[in-house]
C-alpha cells in the first residue's frame, strides 16, 4: 500500500525537490504542508504532490513565483488563465529572440578571438554592440538607406557577417598600430586601401563616388540632411567607437589626404 503521509525529507526524496526549496515554498505561502500536532514537523500528503507538480509545471512555463502563488488556491483554471499564458508566450518569445542573438554573437566572436589570439577590448565591445543591435540598426536604416543596399549592409548568413567583422577588426587594429604615422606612409595607405576595398566589395560598387548613391534621401534637401544626421547620431549611440579622440582625429586627417586625389581623379574623368 502506498504511503499517504511524508516527512519533508521523504517528500524531497520522492519528488526530487530539495528540502531547502520546500522550506522556501512554505515560507512564501506557495506550498504549505500540515504540521504534526505532537512534533510540529511538516507533514506532506498526496494532495501536496499534485500542488508541487502544479508549481513545477508553471515554473516550466517560465512564470514567476509571485504569479504562481495566485494560481495555487483554485482547483481549476478558467479562461483568465489564457491571458496569463499569452503574456508568458510573448515574454518567452522575446527571451528566445535574445538568446538566439546572444548565441549567434558568441558563435561569431569565438573564431575572431581564435584567429587574432588577442583583441583590444574597445574593439571587441564595439563589435559585440554591433551584433547586439543589428535589428535596431535595420529598423533605423529604413527610409535612409536604399533597400538593395540594406541587404548588403545586413547580410543573412553568419559567414558573410563574420567576413565583414574580421575586416573591421583588422582595420581598427591597424588604426591603433599606425596612429601618428604620416598620411603618405606605405602602411597607412595600405590600411586605408584595404578598408575601402572591403567597403566597395560589400556594397558591390566600383568606385568611392558610387558610395554616395547608397542613400534613399535627397542629399540636397535640408530636412534630409537633418534626418541623416539624426540617424548617424543614433547609430553612434548604439555602437560605441573603439578608437580614442586622438586616433579619430588622426584617422580623419589621413583619410582626407588619401581620398582627395582619388576624388579629384574621378571628377577629372567626368
Amino acid at each position: 500500500m502506498k504511503k499517504e503521509r511524508f516527512s519533508i525529507s521523504e517528500f524531497a526524496k520522492s519528488t526530487g525537490v530539495s528540502v531547502r526549496t520546500l522550506h522556501y515554498y512554505d515560507e512564501k505561502n506557495i506550498l504549505k504542508p500540515k504540521r504534526d500536532e505532537d512534533t510540529g514537523h511538516r507533514v506532506y500528503e498526496k494532495e501536496d504532490m499534485i500542488q508541487l507538480h502544479k508549481i513545477l509545471t508553471m515554473k516550466f512555463l517560465g512564470m514567476s513565483l509571485e504569479d504562481i502563488k495566485d494560481y495555487m488556491q483554485p482547483d481549476t483554471f478558467d479562461l483568465s488563465f489564457i491571458d496569463t499564458l499569452r503574456l508568458q508566450e510573448s515574454k518567452l518569445m522575446k527571451d528566445k529572440e535574445q538568446i538566439d542573438i546572444a548565441l549567434e554573437a558568441i558563435q561569431r566572436t569565438i573564431p575572431l578571438l581564435e584567429n587574432e589570439k588577442e583583441v583590444d577590448q574597445a574593439v571587441l565591445v564595439s563589435l559585440l554592440a554591433n551584433m547586439q543591435n543589428e535589428k535596431k540598426q535595420q529598423e533605423l536604416s529604413k527610409g535612409i538607406i536604399k533597400e538593395d543596399i540594406m541587404k548588403k549592409m545586413f547580410p543573412q548568413t553568419a559567414k558573410e557577417k563574420m567576413l565583414f567583422e574580421q575586416g573591421i577588426l583588422t582595420f581598427y587594429k591597424r588604426v591603433k598600430e599606425h596612429c601618428g604615422k604620416p598620411a603618405d606612409h606605405p602602411e597607412v595607405r595600405q590600411m586605408l586601401g584595404d578598408f575601402y576595398h572591403l567597403i566597395l566589395e560589400i556594397f558591390e560598387k566600383d568606385s568611392l563616388e558610387e558610395l554616395s548613391d547608397i542613400f534613399s534621401l535627397d542629399m540636397e534637401d535640408k530636412e534630409s540632411e537633418e534626418q541623416l544626421e539624426a540617424y548617424i547620431q543614433e547609430i553612434e549611440r548604439l555602437i560605441p567607437t573603439p578608437i580614442t579622440e586622438e586616433e579619430e582625429t588622426w584617422l580623419q586627417q589621413v583619410t582626407m589626404a588619401y581620398l582627395s586625389p582619388l576624388w579629384d581623379e574621378e571628377e577629372g574623368e567626368d
